[in-house]
């Protein structure tokens, strides 16, 4: 009993002399302080104020800043001489987001800026400069003229050599400056392609506006008939009038001549050939026993209106469809032309009368001659109508 009383004194005191020494040791205190009026802490202050009247607290730099207000602009001066601190402090900085400062019109030299001679390179004149620079010169292709025809033509061939040539400023003519070339070098040569041209029409494929499949076949048949006709180069005079492939017809089998040639298509020489051989030559002979040697053709293609009038359709003239006969000369010597005979002219009149009435088996029209619009002539054509039908004035 004695023993239990001391040990349960022990435990109650432990506490109390626990919390006696512990307030010994944390010295004053003082109650908490609010921070922005959320947040608390325990505010410790020293128990012993510093009381040396030596000590000063550092300077506070938003009281210097007050004071002087070029403290935050003041740029750091450090390793730099007196005279280029002094100007770098009379230059005042630029502020945040301010846009920097363009030089001035002023900045600029009056003859402006010359790179050439700040990058050391020698000045050349104008014209010098577009002498070096012409592609006769400089090129490392042939300079070929002629190109086009069957004839090529090399210009730039046995130019004077490079160290030979007349320099620019010491020529007295533009002809005396040989420009320099360069020697071919076939590996490294520039392969350009060219547009085909055709010196002869006739040998112009479809596909670049030749002749079609029924052109080549209507020309042969003339060279088969004995026609002596050229190519020509395609003809056009606005929308109504041209012929797109036409040939110039010059005369007819067994020597036969047309004067002048005259310009057609290709269908109507056909046909004109076909009466020519078929049933001009054999008429003739039959009246006259002798062989037509030249037909006067008056007109072939032209550009022109029916009967000349500007309120009338377009002629078959003006498409090469259409030829005007004047005469014909035999092969006698004698000349029979065309106008309306005398009453006692019956041969020359029965000759006229069979070429009128044999050409309507060929041409969609026969007219003339003895009216108002072809009295000295026969006009035949091959005008297309939808009916079939052929004007023949008999």
């Amino acid at each position: 009993m004695s023993i239990a009383f001391p040990m349960s004194f022990r435990r109650a005191c432990l506490p109390t002399l626990l919390s006696l020494a512990l307030s010994a040791c944390s010295g004053q205190m003082v109650p908490p302080a609010d921070i922005d009026g959320a947040t608390t802490v325990s505010s410790i202050e020293p128990s012993q104020k510093i009381e040396d009247s030596n000590y000063s607290a550092p300077e506070d730099p938003a009281s210097r800043a007050s004071e002087n207000a070029d403290y935050l602009n003041t740029p750091n001066l450090a390793g730099v001489d007196d005279q280029q601190a002094q100007k770098a402090e009379d230059q005042p900085l630029p502020m945040i987001d301010e846009e920097p400062t363009v030089a001035k019109q002023s900045d600029i030299p009056e003859n402006g800026v010359n790179m050439d001679s700040d990058l050391g390179a020698q000045p050349t004149s104008l014209a010098e400069e577009e002498a070096d620079n012409i592609a006769e010169g400089n090129t490392e292709q042939p300079v070929v003229d002629g190109i086009g025809t069957e004839t090529l033509k090399e210009v730039n061939h046995g130019a004077r050599p490079v160290d030979q040539r007349i320099p620019f400023d010491q020529a007295e003519s533009a002809d005396q400056v040989t420009l320099p070339t360069r020697r071919r070098d076939p590996d490294n040569e520039t392969q350009v392609a060219f547009i085909p041209r055709f010196s002869d029409p006739s040998q112009v494929p479809e596909s670049y506006g030749g002749l079609t499949v029924s052109d080549r076949a209507c020309r042969t048949e003339l060279t088969r008939l004995g026609v002596r006709f050229r190519e020509l180069e395609p003809i056009s005079n606005g929308r109504s009038c041209g012929i797109p492939h036409p040939i110039e017809v010059s005369g007819f089998a067994s020597g036969i001549t047309l004067r002048p040639a005259a310009k057609l298509n290709c269908n109507m020489t056909r046909t004109f050939a076909k009466w020519v051989k078929n049933e001009l030559v054999p008429t003739a002979r039959y009246r006259y026993f002798s062989g037509i040697k030249e037909i006067h053709q008056l007109s072939s293609y032209s550009c022109r209106k029916m009967n000349s009038r500007s309120n009338n359709p377009w002629s078959e003239h003006a498409k090469g469809n259409a030829i005007d006969i004047g005469g014909f000369i035999l092969k006698s010597g004698k000349e029979i032309d065309v106008r309306k005979k005398s009453f006692f002219a019956f041969r020359e009149k029965g000759l006229l009368k069979a070429v009128r009435s044999d050409s309507c088996k060929y041409f969609n029209s026969v007219l003339g001659p003895g009216d108002a619009y072809h009295g000295d002539h026969f006009h035949f054509d091959m005008r297309y109508r939808k009916s079939g039908y052929r004007h023949c004035s008999l």
